[in-house]
């Protein structure tokens, strides 16, 4: 083997990409309800921002979104009817396929906009993500936790906890769409071990404050850990709980580069949701 094919493989066998997506449900949250929480990794070129929108049509909700960079947009999201969904790319697919995907983008900013539980998308699931590029979603509501790994040519997979954990980071792991792995990386495997080994490990019931405490986790170095300042940078992490009754209470981290860190907790009630359309948390000069 040529040094410049050696070389080559080597770039392609290491995903560009990459988040740590992990939730509970039922018994194992403190009051019961949901918890959902994100990791967002990404290359340290672009800011981000918290912001309140009003859509022309259907819920309010508050999202984080990439303000710039090479994929901007919304990346985790939660709506007036305590519904939540965050994203995970879906890294081991090469780019030039995920860039030649004619699929239709936007179902995150669809689902929030439109849907009122977990239920009800899984009601709409063909309708929302055989269109869908490929990509991984875990959402929340008051009752349950959903995963969602959308492949190619319109498949996609379903895994739905009411009572327990669901953790995802950038590969596939229903069977039925490993084929969609053909790009290989040890950051993706080594940070859904280590998220799956704290959850499996720590004392339940899960509290907002235990989910913040994990998303700072750097036991496995610059590149591999789930808060990680190597190849790419953890720039949010997104943590919300969504108790059986009463306010959803959502905190974000925002790690801008080149800006002081900012983190802000929100209590999502009535007075919250009647506010006008803002940016709650503007990216530093």
């Amino acid at each position: 083997m040529n040094r410049y094919l050696a070389v080559t493989l080597a770039l392609l066998s290491v995903p560009a990409s990459a988040c740590t997506l992990w939730g509970a449900a039922g018994d194992v949250v403190a009051g019961s309800g949901t918890l959902l929480a994100k990791n967002r990794d990404w290359r340290p070129d672009h800011s981000q921002s918290v912001r309140l929108v009003t859509p022309k049509q259907g819920f309010r909700y508050i999202g984080l979104f990439a303000d710039n960079g090479a994929e901007p947009g919304i990346k985790a999201g939660v709506n007036e009817q305590a519904l939540a969904v965050v994203s995970a790319a879906a890294s081991t697919l090469p780019k030039k396929i995920r860039n030649a995907q004619t699929d239709a983008r936007g179902v995150m900013s669809k689902i929030l906009r439109q849907y009122r539980s977990v239920e009800q998308v899984i009601t709409d699931a063909d309708a929302l993500f055989k269109p869908a590029r490929a990509n991984f979603l875990l959402l929340a509501d008051r009752q349950q936790i959903l995963q969602v790994e959308i492949g190619l040519n319109g498949q996609y997979s379903l895994s739905v906890k009411r009572n327990g954990v669901l953790t995802h980071t950038n590969h596939y792991l229903s069977p039925e769409l490993a084929y969609c792995n053909q790009l290989r990386g040890p950051s993706s495997h080594v940070r859904l071990s280590r998220i799956q080994s704290l959850l499996a490990m720590g004392e339940q019931p899960w509290h907002m404050t235990d989910f913040a405490q994990i998303s700072r986790d750097q036991h496995d170095g610059a590149d591999n850990s789930l808060w990680r300042h190597g190849k790419e940078h953890t720039l949010a992490s997104w943590q919300i709980v969504l108790p059986a009754e009463g306010a959803p209470q959502l905190t974000v981290v925002l790690a801008n580069p080149n800006q002081s860190e900012q983190q802000e907790t929100w209590q999502l009630d009535s007075q919250f949701w009647r506010q006008k359309a803002a940016l709650l948390s503007p990216s530093l000069p």
